[in-house]
C-alpha cells in the first residue's frame, strides 16, 4: 500500500508571477540532484488556485522484520499567492465541510442549504432585501 501527500509543505509568494518562478527553481533543483520531479497548476471554479510540485526521492524505511527497505517517497510542495492564502484561511472550514458531504451530481450553487452558498450570495441577497 502506498500513501499520497505523506510529506507536504506550502510556499506563499507575494505576486502571481512568483508562483511560476518558484516552481521552475524547485524543478531545476530537483533535476540537478537527480530526483524525479513533476508539476502542475490547479485552478478550480470555487476560487482555489495553486501550483503543485511533486519531488520523488528514495528513502529508507523500516520493515516489520526490523530491516530496512528503500522506497520512493513523493514530497508535495504547493506554491500559491498571499491573496490565495488569505482566502484559503477564511474559507477553509467550508472546504472541510464540503469534503465530508459532497454531492457531485448537483452543483453547490443550486444547493441552498449548503454552507458554500451563503458566503457567495449573502451580499446579493442583502442588497435585494434593501431595495
Amino acid at each position: 500500500m502506498r500513501l499520497n501527500d505523506l510529506i507536504r509543505t506550502l510556499f506563499v509568494v507575494k505576486y502571481a508571477d512568483g508562483v511560476q518562478y518558484l516552481v521552475e527553481r524547485i524543478t531545476a533543483t530537483a533535476n540537478g540532484t537527480g530526483d524525479s520531479c513533476k508539476s502542475f497548476y490547479e485552478a478550480r471554479d470555487e476560487g482555489y488556485y495553486a501550483a503543485h510540485v511533486y519531488v520523488l526521492q528514495p528513502c529508507e524505511v523500516p520493515r516489520i522484520s526490523w530491516d530496512t527497505e528503500t522506497i520512493n517517497v513523493s514530497f508535495e510542495v504547493q506554491v500559491t499567492t498571499q491573496l490565495q492564502e488569505v482566502i484559503r484561511r477564511l474559507l477553509h472550514k467550508y472546504y472541510e465541510g464540503s469534503r465530508e458531504s459532497q454531492r457531485r451530481d448537483f452543483p453547490w450553487q443550486w444547493d441552498f442549504g449548503r454552507d458554500e452558498f451563503f458566503p457567495t450570495t449573502s451580499d446579493t441577497f442583502c442588497t435585494t432585501l434593501k431595495a
